[in-house]
C-alpha cells in the first residue's frame, strides 16, 4: 500500500513540473513574439500606407474608368458642337481682325513698291533693280466658307498671318531699297520673313496626344474627322480646342507688334479723361468672350510689355474698416438687416496655364469658352509650383508639389477676403468662377483688386481688364453695377506676371441712393 502511493505521489511531482516548464516556455516565447511599441507602431504606419495606397489605386483606376467611360454617339456629336460653339466664334473674330490686319498691310506694300518702280534709277543701277514682280505675286488668303469647321476657321487665320508677314518683309525692303537707293530685288532676296508661326492643325493634334494616334471617323462631326467615342476623347478634342485659340490669340499679338499697336488702359466704356460714357468696350456674351479695355494702368505694348507697372490713384476705401467689418457671403437679400461690403471667398478655381511672361488677353484659354467642371485639361503648366496653405496677400505659404500639366477645377474657400489659386506660380494664367443670388434686380458697387494684372466677366458682361504689374489693393476698380434677380455668374482671369504672391478680391455693396 505504502508503494502505490509513492509512485502515485512521483508521477504527480514530474507531471507538474512538466506542466510548469510547458507554461513558462510559452510566456517566455509570446514575450520574445510581442513586438515593442515601436515595432508595433511602424507595423500600423506600414498598414495605413498599404491603405491608403490601396485608396489612391483603386481612386486612380476609377478616374480611369471615369475617364474612358463611352459615350453615345448622339450624346457625343451634341458635346462636340456644345464645345465648338464659342470657339468658333472667337476664331471668327479673330478671322476680322486679321483680314482688316491683311488689307492695311496689303495698302502699305502696294504704295511703296508703286515708289519703288517709279523711281528714277542712278547710271550704271542694275536694269531690274526697280523690279518687283515678286512682292507683287504675295499670294492673297482666302475667307473660310460659310459654316466653316473649326480646322477650316484655324487654317484661314495661318494664311492670313502668312501673307501678313510676306507682305511686312516686302514693306521694309522697299523702305530700305528707298531710302538707301539700292537695288529692291537684291534687299528683298537677303531679308528673312520671321519664323513664329502658327503650327498647322495636324501639328496641334500631335502637342495635344504628346505624339500618340488619334483615330479618325468620317461619321465625327469633330474637326478633322477626330474620333469621339469616350470622356477621355472628349477631353482631349477640349484640350484641343483650347490649343487652338490659344495659338490664334499668339499670333494676333505677334501680328499687332507689326504695325507698332499699343493697348490703352482704362475702363469698359469710358472715354478718357471726363469719366463719361464712351463708345467702346461692352460687348460679349456666355463665360467667355467680350471686347474692350479696362481697369487702370499705364499703355502697354501688345502682349504686355515688360516692366510696366499699374497706376495706382491711392486709397478709395478704409481698408481696415473694410476688412473689419466685411463679411462673407453669395446671396444678397433687399430685406436683410446687414448693409455693409461682403466679401466673396468661395470660388471653383483653375490654372496655372503658361502665359510666357505675356499679359496679354487675347490668349484665350478654356474657361472663357466655357465653364466645365468636369473638364480635364492637359495643356497646364509642367515644372514645380507652391500649394498655397494661406491667403496671406503678401506671402507664399505652402508645400513645393510637382505641375505635370494636368488642369481640374478645384473648390476653394479663403478664410479672408484675399482669394489665392491652388498652386502659385511664375508667368501663370488662373480662373475662377463663382455664382451670386440677388432676391430682385439690385444695383451694386463692386470693388475688384487683383495681384497682377486681371480680368472680370459678369453673366458675360466684360467688366474690367487691368494690364501691367502691380500691388494687391482692394479698391484698385470700384464701379456700380446691375445684377439680375436670380444667379449671376462671375468669372475672373488672374496673370502672375512674376515668381511672388498671386491673387484678388471681390467684394459688393448696395450702391447708395
Amino acid at each position: 500500500m505504502t508503494k502505490t502511493t509513492t509512485g502515485s505521489s512521483r508521477l504527480t511531482v514530474f507531471l507538474s513540473w512538466l506542466i510548469a516548464l510547458i507554461c513558462f516556455a510559452g510566456g517566455a516565447l509570446y514575450i520574445w513574439m510581442m513586438p515593442s511599441p515601436d515595432q508595433e507602431a511602424m507595423n500600423l504606419h506600414m498598414k495605413q500606407q498599404k491603405n491608403q495606397n490601396s485608396r489612391k489605386n483603386l481612386t486612380e483606376k476609377m478616374k480611369q474608368e471615369q475617364a474612358q467611360r463611352a459615350l453615345p454617339a448622339n450624346y457625343a456629336r451634341q458635346l462636340v458642337e456644345q464645345s465648338e460653339l464659342l470657339v468658333k466664334k472667337n476664331l471668327g473674330e479673330q478671322i476680322k481682325k486679321f483680314r482688316t490686319m491683311a488689307e492695311t498691310m496689303r495698302r502699305r506694300k502696294d504704295d511703296l513698291l508703286t515708289k519703288v518702280e517709279k523711281r528714277k534709277l542712278p547710271w550704271g543701277a542694275p536694269d531690274d533693280a526697280n523690279d518687283t514682280s515678286k512682292a507683287r505675286a504675295i499670294p492673297q488668303a482666302d475667307n473660310p466658307p460659310v459654316n466653316a469647321s473649326v480646322e477650316e476657321l484655324y487654317s484661314a487665320l495661318r494664311d492670313y498671318e502668312a501673307e501678313i508677314q510676306q507682305n511686312h518683309l516686302a514693306v521694309n525692303a522697299a523702305k530700305q531699297s528707298l531710302s538707301k537707293g539700292q537695288s529692291f530685288p537684291e534687299v528683298y532676296s537677303s531679308l528673312k520673313a520671321g519664323v513664329s508661326r502658327m503650327p498647322g492643325f495636324d501639328e496641334l493634334i500631335k502637342m495635344q496626344l504628346r505624339g500618340n494616334e488619334w483615330m479618325t471617323s468620317a461619321s465625327s462631326n469633330a474637326s478633322g474627322g477626330l474620333q469621339i467615342e469616350s470622356t477621355a476623347d472628349l477631353n482631349n478634342y477640349r484640350g484641343l480646342l483650347g490649343q487652338a485659340t490659344r495659338q490664334a490669340g499668339l499670333a494676333q499679338s505677334r501680328l499687332e507688334g507689326l504695325f507698332g499697336a499699343v493697348r490703352q488702359a482704362g475702363n469698359p466704356g469710358m472715354g478718357q479723361g471726363n469719366g463719361k460714357p464712351g463708345s467702346g468696350g461692352l460687348g460679349g456674351s456666355g463665360n467667355g468672350t467680350g471686347s474692350g479695355m479696362g481697369g487702370s494702368g499705364e499703355v502697354s505694348a501688345p502682349g504686355g510689355g515688360t516692366g510696366t507697372f499699374s497706376a495706382y490713384s491711392g486709397s478709395k476705401l478704409s481698408k481696415e474698416m473694410v476688412r473689419a467689418q466685411a463679411l462673407p457671403g453669395r446671396r444678397f437679400s433687399k430685406d436683410a438687416k446687414r448693409k455693409g461690403w461682403l466679401y466673396i471667398n468661395t470660388w471653383y478655381m483653375i490654372g496655372p496655364w503658361e502665359s510666357f511672361g505675356r499679359e496679354d488677353f487675347s490668349i484665350v484659354h478654356p474657361p472663357e469658352i466655357s465653364i466645365d467642371f468636369d473638364a480635364v485639361y492637359t495643356d497646364g503648366q509642367v515644372g514645380t509650383g507652391i500649394a498655397e496653405t494661406d491667403s496671406d496677400p503678401l506671402k507664399v505659404i505652402g508645400d513645393e508639389v510637382r505641375l505635370d500639366g494636368a488642369l481640374r477645377w478645384k473648390f476653394m474657400q479663403s478664410e479672408s477676403m484675399h482669394n489665392v489659386p491652388p498652386v502659385t506660380t511664375g508667368h501663370s494664367t488662373y480662373y475662377a468662377y463663382t455664382e451670386l443670388y440677388f432676391d430682385e434686380a439690385t444695383t451694386m458697387l463692386v470693388a475688384i483688386g487683383t495681384d497682377d494684372s486681371g480680368r472680370v466677366w459678369i453673366n458675360g458682361k466684360d467688366v474690367w481688364r487691368d494690364y501691367g504689374t502691380s500691388w494687391y489693393n482692394i479698391d484698385e476698380h470700384i464701379a456700380p453695377f446691375q445684377f439680375r434677380q436670380g444667379w449671376n455668374k462671375v468669372l475672373v482671369r488672374l496673370e502672375n506676371g512674376g515668381g511672388g504672391p498671386c491673387g484678388f478680391s471681390f467684394l459688393i455693396i448696395p450702391q447708395s441712393k
